[in-house]
């Protein structure tokens, strides 16, 4: 009788090993297809993208694979950095902006150049422009949960209301949505905010 129990003991222990084996060999098969699909910006990819779309905006995506517009659009000439990018079953890549915003690459162009430019004079007036409109320049202007120079959240700001963590906070802003404030400012004129 004793023998009996141990074989069948034996039996389902090596069925269970079996099985997680199985489970195993599919999730290191199921990830290895991931990362050729799916990868974090590399030398081959673009530090940065600029909308190229003959004078219209180009929607945002939720998924590079069967995803969805958001509901925000990116205006031509517009630039972008890459957090990374997918190629999606159809063999399109597509580039995510950072929180999940995909756009596809047959809209864009790289634009590392144009972003790791230094300030111009155009940058600077394009930004006195917008802090003017926001706030006539006025770090401490407040609009219901917007606050400074910039018309940015407290929140966006982390608490802090300095002129110069405004500054830094607003710049980087700008420059991760729109790549320049000559951008944001195009945007701004075009749309009544940034």
């Amino acid at each position: 009788m004793r023998r009996i129990i141990l074989k069948k003991v034996r039996k389902h222990v090596i069925k269970l090993i079996s099985a997680v084996g199985l489970a195993l060999a599919a999730l290191f098969a199921f990830n290895a297809v991931s990362g050729s699909l799916y990868e974090t910006a590399s030398a081959a990819t673009p530090s940065a993208v600029r909308v190229n779309y003959r004078g219209w905006s180009i929607a945002v995506w939720n998924n590079y694979e069967n995803g969805s517009v958001t509901g925000k659009f990116l205006p031509n000439g517009s630039a972008w950095k890459v957090i990374r990018t997918a190629t999606n079953s159809k063999g399109e890549i597509w580039y995510d902006l950072g929180g999940n915003q995909w756009v596809p690459s047959a809209y864009v162009t790289d634009a590392a150049q144009a972003v790791s430019q230094a300030p111009s004079s155009a940058e600077a007036a394009a930004k006195a422009w917008i802090a003017n409109r926001e706030s006539g320049g006025s770090y401490t202007a407040r609009n219901g949960i917007y606050y400074g120079k910039y018309q940015l959240t407290i929140s966006y700001l982390g608490g802090n209301l300095s002129p110069a963590n405004q500054e830094r906070v607003a710049d980087n802003y700008v420059k991760s949505r729109y790549g320049s404030w000559v951008n944001a400012k195009n945007f701004w004129i075009s749309h009544g905010w940034y």
